[in-house]
């Protein structure tokens, strides 16, 4: 009772803070209401008022007795009688729901006959009705929206898809789900969505759309693909007509349409859309749209990577689609290009003009849409070179006007050395797209005209980094290194650069012919690239690597003339003629500073000559390098191994260049009958091995024993122990190493399995030969290399197993013969070894090939046959046991299967008979 007195009361100050005439009593009046307001049950009190209509209706009798109110205080109380109704409209008070009688309430207004009370009335009605449809409406539809994209990107298997790989992403509908797509009508209700909601929620329908148009293919077969595809694509039609009615002025539904235009090719296949409906123009409006978006180069720098994307990947599918219909790539595609270069370029007066934020700064997206560039670019190839030949001939014209006219850092100059920048960026982009499989000889000319209009300008770089860095992009430049001498990151790329140019059959013999290229030839001394220097900045020894890029790529350009010229070959040898004085260096080495540059000289010699080695591929020019190097100068690499020998530093790249010299590849180590160049070149390998060395020793020895370049029966004939001594090295240096590095390290382990699987292959005899404890420990290293996760030690493993399981089972089932003196004698502990443990092949290596994951099947099945046939006592009970293990239904076809395994198999591992097709485990 005291509440029901309390709300009666605050009615009445209510009434007369709004309606008394007395100034006294209606400020005693908002005095009280003001301490009301900041007491804790205030809220309460009001929610009450509220329940009770009160407020409603006295707004109501407020507006019937002053109808001309000021039009903003109408407009308020209408609003707050609106909102009070709406909030109300499930309130009941004696069981009536007391605020649904708005339409009897606000009648009166309209019958009264008075022409204003009649539009209040009427602007009541109209209020109330968009307060209830517009707050509802948005609510609903944004939760809706939400609830729709949760389940669109739900992680139905389990792959917790990584956001940032947005553009591969795939969604992994359930098939249970399949009939809601195939109803197309789903697919127009959420297009529909998009045209007709505000920009508030219009990006979220985008953005399930995004995610509907990236079902798994599997969902559908081919016709149903189709026809989604169709509805899809003609959704987006509807947009790119009309695209600003469409909303894609708001950057939110710009970046989500651009997502939604890439998924139509990373989901489906250029050779499927252009079978679409309508696809000519659907290519053109998406063409336009591209070409307006790249020209908007400051709105949404970030959704232009999604465009890009689209036409990367069809410009990727041209040659691999097979439907008539035509593509018209070739038609859009040089527009885009031509969009994206001049908007580029005009980029720059702007950022310059304004002080805006220079998109150059930002590495990785110019990185990222160069690479996509890259693709784009070389479609109609012709008018891509075309332009950026016209463009760079005019900016670098104007740049080295302003240079001449000594413009020092004004505006102007500023503006070109951008545009410069950018034009060397995108040539080199287009460049780098080369693909050498799919290349032509009018690509590779285009590619050298591009290049020579480069290099031909001669553009003085002033001090600009930026265009510095660009210029990077062509070797021309390489004289940059004169100024850069102590930047690594500068002169890798640099020489990366030139080394991927030098590779091309037509670029090469362009490049050849160019002054610069022809000066490097005859001049890489330090005194023109001071990286060559071995005291370079004082730079840490590993920066030294880049010499073997450098020689490397000299070696392919002197490759292309040099043919028999042993004048021109030593012509160029001559400034890597300092083996004397690297010997004198180790003889005098007394300090540590001459130690220092010894070592410093040993080793930039050694890379220099590696670099040689590589690109030296052909029989004609090997032999010239290695006549030159032998025998004269590799005493000093053996006797930089024995001083140095703990020093990786030094020892690494002595090794790799022997190593390289032990290659033969592309079969250039081909001798002649009379010559004993294998067998020196043998020698050299093992006397440093047995110098030094274990991964990579391994794999000299592994190229030289595999280089079938040697007659290893020679050595035993003659009595040269460079065969024993290096396979005695080997055990020795396989007994330091622990089994788990063996396969802790990858470069180790795939030397090391490498050429034990040459050794299994070519001789036998010596591991047959070898102590008990070695035996057993490299089969116990097979046994781990069996379960390897990498391929190629799995593989080599299998490989080595079934040669020493041949080996062993022939030993055993053949006759004894007599053997030459001379020849090798087998081990009989090599039997006696197995037989005392044969669980090494029974329970290790059987176990694992039956039971074990199998990546590697027929691989795999190499050695099974040998193994049974080894081991038949154990097979049978290991047969058995399988059997038996099986239900009783099922034991019968396990029985079975055993028998078709080794039904019409033979006690021999003949070839037809181990490659029978019964021998491979299902």
């Amino acid at each position: 009772m005291a509440e029901e007195q309390e709300l009666l009361q605050l009615e009445n100050l209510c009434k007369q803070l709004y309606e008394t005439a007395d100034t006294s009593l209606r400020s005693d009046a908002e005095k009280a209401l003001v301490a009301f307001a900041n007491t804790p049950d205030c809220l309460n009190k009001c929610q009450l008022l509220l329940e009770r209509g009160n407020v409603r209706n006295y707004i109501l009798n407020y507006l019937g007795t002053r109808p001309k109110l000021v039009h903003y205080v109408l407009q308020a109380l209408v609003q707050l009688f609106s909102r009070i109704t709406k909030l109300g409209w499930y309130d009941v008070l004696k069981d009536e729901y007391v605020f649904r009688n708005v339409v009897t309430d606000v009648g009166k207004f309209i019958q009264s006959g008075s022409t204003q009370h009649i539009m209040i009335g009427v602007q009541l009605l109209s209020q109330l009705v968009c307060e209830m449809n517009r707050v509802s409406e948005h609510g609903l539809l944004l939760h809706s929206l939400r609830l729709a994209h949760n389940c669109l990107t739900f992680d139905f298997i389990g792959t917790s898809t990584d956001e940032s790989s947005d553009d591969l992403c795939t969604v992994q509908i359930p098939t249970s789900w399949r009939t809601a797509f195939l109803d197309f009508s789903t697919l127009e209700l959420f297009f529909n969505l998009y045209s007709g909601l505000p920009s508030s929620l219009s990006p979220m329908a985008l953005s399930c759309l995004v995610q509907i148009a990236s079902v798994r293919r599997s969902l559908f077969n081919n016709a149903e693909r189709a026809k989604f595809l169709n509805h899809i694509v003609t959704g987006v039609k509807d947009i790119l007509e009309n695209p600003q009615v469409q909303g894609l002025s708001d950057p939110s539904n710009y970046h989500e349409f651009c997502r939604l235009l890439a998924r139509l090719k990373s989901n489906y296949q250029l050779g499927e859309l252009v079978k679409v409906d309508e696809y000519p123009q659907v290519i053109k409006l998406i063409a336009e749209f591209t070409v307006t978006s790249l020209q908007m180069w400051q709105f949404a720098p970030n959704s232009v990577h999604y465009l890009l994307s689209l036409w990367q990947r069809m410009v990727a599918s041209v040659p691999y689609v097979k439907a008539s219909e035509p593509h018209m790539l070739e038609t859009y595609t040089p527009e885009v290009t031509n969009a994206y270069i001049t908007s580029r370029l005009e980029s720059v007066h702007v950022v310059v003009r304004d002080g805006l934020e220079d998109p150059l700064e930002d590495h990785g997206l110019i990185s990222q849409q160069l690479e996509q560039l890259s693709t784009i670019g070389r479609c109609e190839y012709d008018k891509t070179c075309a332009l950026l030949v016209r463009l760079f001939d005019e900016s670098a014209q104007r740049y080295q006007e302003l240079v001449n006219a000594g413009g020092g850092n004004s505006p102007e100059l500023t503006i070109q050395q951008g545009r410069l920048t950018w034009l060397v960026y995108i040539i080199g982009s287009v460049i780098g797209g080369r693909v050498a499989f799919a290349s032509t000889d009018e690509h590779d000319a285009m590619d050298g005209e591009l290049l020579m209009n480069l290099t031909d300008s001669r553009l003085s770089q002033n001090g600009c980094e930026k265009l510095d860095l660009a210029i990077l992009s062509f070797f021309e430049h390489i004289t940059n290194l004169k100024f850069w001498g102590r930047s690594e990151q500068i002169i890798s790329k640099t020489l990366q650069l030139l080394s991927d140019l030098s590779v091309g059959y037509s670029s090469v013999r362009k490049l050849v012919k160019l002054e610069a290229v022809q000066f490097m030839l005859n001049n890489h001394t330090s005194d023109h690239f001071p990286f060559l220097g071995i005291n370079a900045g004082n730079s840490p020894m590993a920066d030294m690597r880049c010499r073997t890029l450098f020689y490397t790529a000299l070696g392919r350009l002197l490759m292309v003339d040099l043919g028999e010229d042993e004048e021109r070959f030593e012509q160029f040898m001559m400034p890597l003629e300092v083996f004397d004085k690297v010997n004198n260096m180790l003889a005098n080495a007394d300090t540590p500073i001459k130690v220092e540059e010894a070592k410093r000289s040993l080793v930039g010699l050694a890379r220099d000559l590696r670099g040689v080695a590589f690109a030296f591929n052909t029989k004609t020019s090997y032999m010239m390098l290695f006549d030159w190097l032998y025998p004269n100068y590799t005493p000093v690499l053996h006797r930089a191994i024995e001083i140095w020998y703990s020093e990786p530093s030094v020892t690494t790249p002595v090794l790799k260049l022997m190593a390289e010299l032990a290659q033969n590849r592309s079969q250039r180590l081909q001798f002649d009958v009379s010559s004993p160049n294998g067998i020196l070149l043998f020698r050299e390998v093992s006397k440093l091995m047995v110098s030094y060395g274990i991964s990579i020793s391994f794999s000299m020895l592994r190229m030289a024993l595999c280089g079938n370049y040697v007659n290893f029966g020679v050595f035993r004939l003659y009595g040269d122990d460079a065969l024993d001594n290096a396979l005695s090295m080997f055990v020795k240096l396989l007994l330091s190493i622990s089994q788990s590095d063996l396969l802790d390290y990858p470069k180790l382990s795939q030397n090391y399995y490498g050429l034990l699987e040459c050794l299994a292959q070519d001789h036998m005899t010596f591991i047959s030969n070898l102590e008990p404890q070695v035996f057993l420990y490299i089969l116990s290293t097979i046994s781990e290399g069996l379960t390897a996760l990498d391929t190629m030690v799995c593989t080599g493993c299998c490989a080595t197993l079934d040669n020493i399981i041949t080996y062993l089972f022939r030993r055993l089932t053949s006759k004894k013969k007599k053997n030459h003196p001379s020849a090798p004698q087998d081990s009989e502990a090599f039997l006696r070894i197995l037989e005392l443990h044969p669980e090494i092949l029974q329970q290790t290596v059987l176990n694992i090939i039956m039971f074990e994951d199998c990546r590697n099947q027929w691989s795999m099945s190499r050695p099974l046959l040998g193994l049974i046939l080894l081991n038949e006592e154990y097979f049978n009970k290991l047969r058995a046991s399988i059997i038996s293990s099986q239900p009783q239904d099922k034991q019968q076809t396990m029985a079975q299967c055993f028998e078709s395994l080794m039904e019409g198999i033979e006690r021999s591992l003949l070839t037809k008979n181990r490659d029978s097709d019964k021998n491979i485990p299902p």
